[in-house]
């Protein structure tokens, strides 16, 4: 008998309490994403000296979230809640963990710090962060770094100097066929789909930066070898990072990235579709002239030129 696939996932799940490297583990949990497939969100603890809850998962699951977080770590026993920034699944259990730590002092940046008050949280508890300061835990620092891509402005990971592991927030997150257990299972070919595909969602910006600069950053992050990566929307990465960065690489610094045909949720594409749709309905063929036809737009559809 043929085994027949598994069902899709129709709600978020939580999922068990995983050790990644040192001493950090990973709390995963999934959540469907409706035409695409399933999206990991991930929240971490470090179970060190001063241990530390990295984000705080899904309010979506979050019965299921306490009581695996309750199961590795006693939450009175938190120093530290790092929230990277503000979206909803990076914040959901906010509220209960800061209940039941009284004694954690909630880390996040300036422009994090000041989400928080506008959204009615309690910030009592709040230090601010910032790139270029270090984070003593007593047994090991963190260095504090903004990520190569993100969707939030007030976005901040980290980098454990003790575990040599990084934190990267939302980027390298990808949207999967299936829930996966761990980083080694996924197919490369689903991998570098499924990254292409989440981060023109979660980042659309990346169609109009530079590629030489996004490739430096790249590399720089490749320089700091890290023996494990933390993001919020893949299972964590252990050694070599090196394909993961390719994929993002070939993505969105290659010449084919600026292709609109490619990024279909660009302004370029956008405008392309507006002005077939207008030259089809109005036979306007000036506007058809600005955005189409041929392989890419040209960047002479300015405000200025669609004013004349």
């Amino acid at each position: 008998m043929v085994a027949s696939a598994p069902a899709p996932l129709a709600v978020p799940v939580m999922s068990p309490v995983q050790p990644v490297a040192g001493d950090w583990s990973v709390l995963p949990s999934w959540l469907p994403v409706p035409g695409m497939g399933v999206l990991a969100a991930n929240s971490f603890l470090l179970r060190g000296r001063q241990p530390m809850l990295v984000d705080t998962g899904l309010l979506a699951v979050s019965d299921a979230y306490i009581a695996a977080l309750t199961e590795a770590i006693d939450p009175a026993d938190l120093r530290w809640i790092w929230i990277s920034h503000l979206d909803a699944d990076h914040v959901g259990n906010l509220d209960r963990v800061t209940a039941l730590a009284p004694n954690a002092t909630v880390l996040t940046s300036f422009l994090g710090a000041g989400k928080m008050q506008v959204a009615g949280m309690d910030a009592s508890r709040v230090q601010t962060i910032e790139p270029g300061t270090r984070i003593d835990l007593g047994d090991r620092e963190l260095v504090p770094l903004r990520p190569p891509y993100y969707d939030a402005p007030e976005t901040l990971g980290f980098f454990d100097l003790h575990d040599r592991v990084l934190f990267a927030a939302d980027a390298f997150g990808a949207v999967l066929p299936d829930a996966a257990e761990r980083y080694a299972d996924i197919p490369r070919h689903a991998l570098a789909e499924g990254l292409r595909n989440w981060s023109s969602l979660d980042a659309p910006w990346l169609s109009q930066i530079d590629p030489r600069r996004f490739a430096a950053s790249l590399a720089a992050v490749g320089c700091l070898t890290p023996l494990a990566t933390l993001t919020g929307h893949l299972p964590p990465v252990t050694g070599d990072l090196g394909p993961l960065l390719e994929d993002v690489h070939d993505a969105w610094c290659r010449p084919a990235a600026a292709d609109p045909a490619l990024m279909p949720f660009s302004l370029e594409s956008a405008l392309a579709a507006v002005a077939a749709g207008s030259s089809r309905a109005r036979g306007d063929a000036r506007l058809h002239d600005i955005a189409a036809p041929g392989p890419s737009v040209q960047a002479t559809a300015t405000p200025a030129s669609l004013a004349r």
